[in-house]
């Protein structure tokens, strides 16, 4: 496990296709070796070694990591500066997206989950002080994904649901120009099409369709996509540019 885990970080690292599927592979090695560690504490009741203030150090920070988001998203401008050779992402802050400090109580937990682990460590009672830190990690997971999910993607690609979710029922065709992505797909909530031209970019902007066709693009390519003389320019939100090809 320690070759394959090796193995594959290093492939990734020297590899330019950066595939995240790649990197998943230690995944495996990593989930075994955190588990031998753990059944050889728990059977000999043996304290963690080094890897106690390894995960104490990247526990804690992640936590403090976690409780910094809420203040920064109630602090939106603090993040201006850093956007600024970036347009799209510079879009993206201007969502409406609601923090109201609650959001914290995950980072919190992890970080009580911790001290408490630590504290049971100390006194020898390891097999408690991985039961705590088990129990606490499962509630951070949690509670991340309850405060964190729905606010991200208020910034990331809200805008674009929105817009996919409101083409539901009518008849058209529906894609993304410049950038990849399987959201108009799933929200359109659209049978598959029949027509092969259909999968036909340059049909659908240009050949003659049988339905409305709207196309959806970043504002990095917003200028691109303009200059396409079939398209209609429906407005713009969140970073997204939304176009509308009559028949």
């Amino acid at each position: 496990m320690v070759i394959l885990l090796w193995v594959v970080l290093i492939l990734f690292s020297i590899v330019k296709t950066k595939i995240v599927h790649y990197s998943s592979l230690c995944y495996f090695p990593l989930t075994y070796l955190a588990a031998l560690q753990l059944f050889r504490v728990w059977r000999n009741k043996e304290p963690f070694g080094w890897s106690r203030f390894l995960l104490g150090g990247l526990g804690t920070l992640l936590a403090l990591i976690v409780m910094a988001v809420p203040v920064l998203g109630m602090n939106i401008d603090l993040l201006r500066p850093l956007t600024a050779q970036d347009a799209f992402a510079a879009a993206n802050l201007n969502a409406e997206v609601h923090w109201s400090g609650i959001e914290m109580l995950a980072g919190a937990l992890l970080l009580a989950a911790l001290i408490m682990g630590h504290v049971l460590h100390t006194k020898g009672r390891y097999r408690a002080s991985i039961l705590v830190i088990f129990g606490g990690g499962a509630l951070f997971v949690t509670t991340t994904l309850f405060f964190f999910i729905n606010r991200i993607e208020g910034y990331s690609q809200r805008a674009t649901i929105e817009f996919f979710e409101a083409r539901q029922g009518e008849k058209c065709y529906v894609i993304t120009k410049n950038y990849k992505s399987y959201a108009h797909l799933f929200y359109t909530r659209k049978p598959p099409v029949t027509d092969p031209r259909a999968h036909d970019e340059q049909w659908l902007l240009s050949g003659d369709v049988d339905r409305p066709v709207y196309v959806v693009c970043k504002t990095t390519a917003a200028e691109e996509v303009r200059a396409i003389p079939e398209l209609k320019e429906l407005g713009d939100k969140n970073g997204f540019v939304f176009f509308q090809r009559y028949r």
